[in-house]
C-alpha cells in the first residue's frame, strides 16, 4: 500500500485530517521524564499511545533527534516503529545535488522506512527527482512555508515563486502521482491559489496552533480531503495530549 492509500484508508476510519508532529525537545519535557534521547523515547510512547486513536497520520522532525547525536536517531527509529501502519512523514526538509539527493532518499525510505519525506525546491529538478522516483512514497515540497521569512524569497519574481514552486510540483505529478507541496497554516488564504494550481497535490500545512495558524481558515479553504493539518507542539505538550488531539481532530474533522 502506497503513501496515498494510506493516508485516503487512514481518513475514512478517523474521518479527519490530524497530523500529529512529534517535534519532541528534550529540554521542554516534563519532570518525569529524563532530558537525553531515553527521556524522548518514553515521551514519544506515551503520546502515541494517548493520541494514536485521534490522528490521521505523524510527522516526524529529525532536527530534534539528531541534536542528541546516535542515541537520538535510535530514539527516531524505535519512535517510528511504536506509530506501526500508520502513515508516517518524515520532516528532513533535505535538499542537493542528485548524488547526495540519492543517498538522502536511501536513508529516509529504505533504511528508516518512512512514507513520505518533506524536501525544499530551490537547487532545482534534479535535487527532487530521486524522492519522486520511489513511487510507493510520496515527497511534499515546500511552496510556502509558515514563518515570516517566507517574504525573504518565497513571495519574489512575477508569479511569486511559491506559484512556481506549485507548477513544477504539478507538472512533476502528472508523471509520478507522489508530488504534494507544504503551504504553512499562517498563510491559509494563499492555500486555495496553489491547490488550483496543483490540483492533484496532497498539501501538507503546519503552522497551527503554537506558530498561530486558523485552523478553521485552513479548513476553509479547500475539501480536507487534499489537506494533512499538522498540529505539534500544542498537543505533545499540551496539559492532556489525548484530550488536545480529540479536541483537534474535531476541528479538522472531514464530517
Amino acid at each position: 500500500m502506497n503513501f496515498l492509500e494510506k493516508v485516503k484508508k487512514r481518513m475514512e476510519i478517523v474521518s479527519n485530517v490530524l497530523t500529529i508532529g512529534l517535534d519532541t525537545d528534550y529540554e521542554r519535557l516534563p519532570s518525569r521524564f529524563s532530558k537525553n534521547a531515553e527521556g524522548v523515547y518514553e515521551f514519544n510512547r506515551e503520546i502515541i499511545e494517548r493520541t494514536k486513536n485521534f490522528a490521521c497520520a505523524y510527522k516526524i522532525n529529525s532536527a530534534f533527534y539528531e541534536q542528541l547525536g546516535p542515541d537520538g536517531m535510535k530514539t527516531m527509529m524505535k519512535t517510528r516503529d511504536l506509530i506501526g501502519d500508520l502513515p508516517v512523514i518524515y520532516d528532513a526538509k533535505r535538499s542537493d545535488i542528485d548524488s547526495t539527493a540519492k543517498a538522502y532518499a536511501r536513508a529516509a525510505f529504505e533504511f528508516f522506512g518512512f512514507d513520505a519525506i518533506t524536501v525544499l525546491p530551490y537547487m532545482g529538478s534534479d535535487s527532487m527527482e530521486v524522492f519522486f522516483s520511489y513511487t510507493d512514497k510520496y515527497t511534499f515540497v515546500l511552496s510556502l512555508s509558515s514563518n515570516q521569512g517566507a517574504f525573504d524569497f518565497e513571495y519574489h519574481g512575477t508569479p511569486p515563486l511559491y506559484l512556481k514552486v506549485a507548477k513544477f510540483v504539478s507538472e512533476k505529478n502528472k508523471r509520478y502521482g507522489n508530488c504534494g507541496l507544504v503551504v504553512g497554516a499562517t498563510f491559509a488564504e494563499k492555500i486555495r491559489e496553489i491547490h488550483e494550481i496543483a490540483n492533484e497535490s496532497l498539501i501538507l500545512v503546519p503552522g497551527v496552533g503554537a506558530q498561530g495558524g486558523d485552523v478553521q481558515k485552513v479548513m476553509n479553504s479547500i475539501d480536507g480531503r487534499n489537506l494533512l493539518v499538522n498540529v505539534s507542539r500544542s498537543i505533545i505538550f499540551s496539559a492532556d495530549p489525548e484530550k488536545s488531539s480529540y479536541d483537534y481532530s474535531k476541528l479538522l474533522s472531514l464530517r
